[in-house]
């Protein structure tokens, strides 16, 4: 196929918003996406793709049983409700659209890194998914399929607001506005609370694109927050903690997850979910701590080779995102590694976790580079679906594949990750 084509295709789909900001993500290329696309869309082998899906039912019942510990167990209501003002304590209602977990592949399957609810990558799927779709591929996600989930699960008139942290996606939320949530006689815009001085009206329903916590260094966020809106999703951000998936590693809690899961779910997602604690709580993980060690910073003792763990800053902080407040330990010195988790300890107004890093396997992708000719790199892959969290719960509704560098840790979308949707048939 020629790749020109995919040029103006992807440009097409876009509708003339730029999925990222190219002060922040400059390309040689003269197109609206600023990456790599790839030459077509991935191909899953049958087994990674039943798992990918299996994830999604799996993933959504996972969350239901985190809320509903968190409302029946008060330390862990103590733990997740940790550094958030009084106003988001003890919350009652949680309503997210869907939940995106961050799957990286190894050569045994899917690794969970991480939870995410947020929407910035959500409008780059869908741009993929159409783009190649009208070339004659056939991805995994129907034409629409988004658009009709979120238009069902939304009112008719809206504002999607962000702030001036998340600025480089505007492209991308204008495009959810206008294409996504809007659309069909429905009136969507989105706005950058940061700077918009009229005052949000309360009869629109407001979809929250900025962070809980931008609130300490913006006083629009705070003004918005103080006000009577409408909000989806939930301002509960205990539920967007990446300690989340330390509870699953909790041994007070494993009977409780097994009756909620069932023996198969609780097994499937111990299994997916690297081990995973939260620091602090080192004395209540599941099998203990490696070589039987009592306390976090002791893993600063352990080999450079062997010390595959990954510091985290967990959520409701300004380092929590976009692989900011992330450690890779075995890059870390021994006394370099013992000193960041020593800090994370005394910071007694945040969490923060240790997970066991995972090696991601090495594929090739075809993608076309800066001169517009098709290239081939060896990259490490992050698949990212979408799975409904409303209704007809695990439901895939969007999903992209990122490939970046294998000189990279962080397996983020950038200027030289290459990106692509996801094939519904798969490798034979």
């Amino acid at each position: 196929m020629n790749n020109d084509k995919i040029i103006r295709a992807i440009n097409d789909a876009t509708q003339g918003n730029q999925m990222y900001d190219s002060t922040k993500y400059p390309n040689k290329l003269e197109n609206n996406f600023n990456f790599l696309p790839a030459k077509e869309p991935f191909k899953l082998t049958q087994n990674q793709k039943e798992e990918m899906l299996n994830i999604g039912n799996e993933i959504c019942n996972y969350m239901d049983a985190c809320i509903d510990l968190y409302h029946k167990n008060e330390e862990v209501r103590g733990l997740l409700d940790r550094g958030k003002p009084d106003r988001y304590k003890n919350v009652k209602e949680v309503k997210y659209l869907f939940l995106r977990p961050d799957l990286i592949l190894t050569d045994k399957g899917f690794i969970i890194c991480e939870i995410e609810t947020s929407p910035f990558g959500l409008a780059l799927a869908e741009v993929l998914n159409d783009a190649y779709g009208n070339l004659g591929h056939n991805p995994i996600i129907s034409q629409n399929q988004l658009k009709n989930y979120m238009q069902q699960q939304t009112n008719k008139d809206g504002i999607i607001a962000y702030s001036n942290k998340v600025q480089a996606f505007k492209g991308q939320l204008d495009f959810l506005a206008n294409q996504v949530f809007g659309n069909n006689n429905r009136h969507w815009e989105s706005k950058n609370i940061s700077v918009q001085q009229d005052r949000l009206t309360s009869d629109k329903e407001i979809y929250r694109a900025f962070y809980l916590n931008d609130q300490y260094n913006d006083e629009m966020v705070a003004k918005i927050l103080n006000e009577n809106h409408l909000h989806i999703p939930s301002e509960t951000p205990q539920f967007e903690e990446k300690a989340l998936l330390a509870l699953i590693w909790d041994k007070r809690f494993v009977n409780f997850f097994k009756e909620q899961l069932g023996e198969a779910g609780f097994e499937f997602l111990r299994k997916a979910i690297p081990k995973t604690w939260i620091i602090g709580q080192e004395q209540y993980v599941d099998g203990g701590l490696p070589n039987g060690y009592l306390k976090s910073e002791d893993i600063g003792k352990i080999g450079k080779s062997k010390r595959k763990y990954v510091l985290k800053e967990s959520g409701f902080n300004n380092n929590s995102s976009w692989g900011k407040g992330v450690h890779f330990l075995h890059k870390c010195g021994g006394n370099n590694a013992s000193k960041l988790i020593k800090e994370a300890e005394e910071d007694t107004e945040h969490l923060y976790i240790i997970q066991e890093f995972k090696q991601p396997e090495t594929v090739e992708m075809t993608y076309i580079d800066n001169n517009y000719v098709y290239n081939h790199k060896q990259v490490k892959i992050r698949v990212t679906p979408y799975f409904s969290y409303s209704d007809n719960k695990g439901e895939l509704i969007a999903a992209k594949v990122t490939g970046c560098d294998i000189s990279s840790e962080l397996i983020h979308a950038g200027t030289g990750s290459i990106n692509a949707p996801i094939d519904k048939d798969c490798i034979k």
